[in-house]
């Protein structure tokens, strides 16, 4: 009885096999062309995400650059030192992409959170520049 339990076991197990490869090989066109699919949509969201990324970045540094143009030579260089710090983490995420491709796997992160802290860093150089010229302003007015 047990012998014959066993040999049901490895027909079914059999069948299964055999029904499954029939399976895949019918549904492989199907399974193949939902993988392209996803690969496309990937790609499609993978571009989307760094254009935001990018148009985030530039946004803030544009920010930077106007107030390096507008405020006087001491303001301009407090405002310019974001883009020497951006500079320099874009060209040490290129370099260390071009050594070893797997590494900053979230660069577009990285740049993100660079223009994010960015926005609060010329938030409170515009905050401080204004309370300086206020100070300023009423120290020269008082006799």
């Amino acid at each position: 009885m047990h012998n014959v339990r066993s040999s049901e076991s490895r027909n079914g197990s059999k069948f299964r096999a055999v029904l499954f490869g029939l399976l895949a090989l019918g549904l492989s066109s199907d399974v193949f062309a939902a993988a392209e699919i996803e690969a496309n949509s990937v790609m499609l969201w993978t571009t989307l995400i760094i254009l935001i990324v990018f148009a985030a970045t530039a946004g803030s540094a544009v920010l930077n650059i106007a107030a390096i143009r507008q405020w006087d030579r001491n303001w301009g260089l407090v405002s310019g030192l974001p883009l020497v710090g951006l500079l320099v983490w874009s060209l040490l995420i290129f370099i260390a992409k071009f050594v070893d491709p797997e590494t900053h796997a979230l660069w577009t992160l990285e740049i993100f959170a660079w223009a994010m802290i960015n926005m609060v860093y010329m938030v409170t150089a515009m905050t401080a520049k204004r309370m300086f010229a206020k100070r300023d302003e009423e120290n020269s007015t008082t006799p």
